[in-house]
């Protein structure tokens, strides 16, 4: 049976640093740790799961989750998604601390960033926005040695050891190839961004231009407008282009909102005459999508978005290694009304 000892010897180096690779405390050079994992492998060795999980328990783990207050439906979803993670951590011996801020309000949204790292986490999952604060908190956290992760918005990759969430280029460009079936390159189409901040959205609506125009170059894609992520913000903004001497045959909606856009199209009295694409399946959408104001919705699994960053960091802590940088991609599905 391989041991500890059996893998201090064949690293060359003490029981204690083997120890303290596999508990993940300690200070342990990264090459040391290295070596050390590489015999692990050779011999196949694995900690005991049940005490290793008494161990961390013990030791009072702790990961925080920061998740934005917008759409409650949505939010909802990733928050089930985050309970879901938070009891497999539980397993793992990790306890799983949660806080919500409103993404549009910077100092609240810091201040729930610092009640987490105040309450001694060992790794951070969190829903990103466009801050320069955020931006230097994070790199300083990182630095430190802080693992953390983005989940649903992105922030750049440079403050973040992964992404879980969609691919936001490619589903811009799916977006694109559906609206491209239902206007064939007549008519304008409007882009409904969310702020031009905003990570996901920009992604998105860079994916749908660079489709769109590959599918039809003469196409009139130069009308964006913004709605904050807010429904009524969007309603507005939608109304605002219908009234237009040459209002849009299309609605690409890049993030929240989208119900908004659809009420607007709805109220015009344009239903099914103004295509509408946009994305998340929830309880509201699909009520606009089953009257055919939305013809398409693309989910990104919001679940799997709060569930799966939990786990990649429970995974991480548990086994005292670093976090996978590979993340978790949460997929492209195109809703109709016939599969929601």
């Amino acid at each position: 049976m391989t041991t500890i000892a059996t893998i201090a010897r064949r690293a060359g180096v003490s029981s204690g640093t083997v120890d303290r690779v596999i508990h993940g405390r300690g200070r342990v050079k990264p090459e040391t740790e290295a070596r050390v994992r590489a015999v692990m492998e050779e011999l196949d060795f694995q900690p005991n799961s049940l005490g290793r999980a008494f161990y961390m328990a013990r030791q009072n783990n702790k990961i925080g989750v920061l998740v934005a207050q917008r759409e409650a439906d949505f939010q909802a979803m990733i928050l089930d998604g985050v309970a879901a993670g938070a009891d497999y951590a539980r397993q793992h011996g990790i306890q799983v601390l949660t806080e919500t801020a409103d993404p549009d309000d910077e100092a609240a949204y810091l201040a729930a960033l610092e009640r987490l790292v105040a309450a001694d986490v060992r790794g951070l999952a969190l829903r990103g926005i466009p801050s320069r604060t955020l931006a230097a908190r994070l790199a300083a956290l990182r630095a430190c040695g802080m693992p953390v992760l983005a989940f649903n918005e992105d922030v750049p990759p440079a403050l973040r050891d992964c992404f879980v969430g969609q691919n936001d280029r490619q589903s811009g460009a799916c977006a694109a190839y559906l609206m491209g079936q239902l206007c064939a390159g007549g008519g304008p189409i409007l882009i409904v961004g969310v702020t031009e901040q905003n990570w996901s959205s920009r992604e998105r609506i860079a994916g749908f231009m660079e489709q769109y125009r590959r599918m039809w170059p003469e196409a009139e894609l130069d009308r964006i407008v913004y709605g904050g992520g807010h429904r009524a913000q969007a309603y507005g903004r939608v109304g605002e282009a219908l009234q237009a001497d040459r209002p849009p045959a299309g609605v690409f909606v890049s993030g929240a909102g989208l119900s908004g856009a659809a009420q607007a199209v709805e109220q015009a009295g344009l239903a099914g005459r103004v295509k509408v694409v946009g994305y998340d399946v929830t309880g509201t959408n699909i009520v606009y999508l089953k009257r055919g104001s939305v013809q398409f919705l693309i989910d990104q699994d919001p679940f799997e978005q709060g569930s799966g960053a939990v786990r990649l960091l429970a995974d991480a802590i548990f086994g005292g290694r670093p976090v996978d940088p590979a993340g978790r991609d949460t997929g492209v599905r195109v809703v109709t009304p016939y599969n929601c």
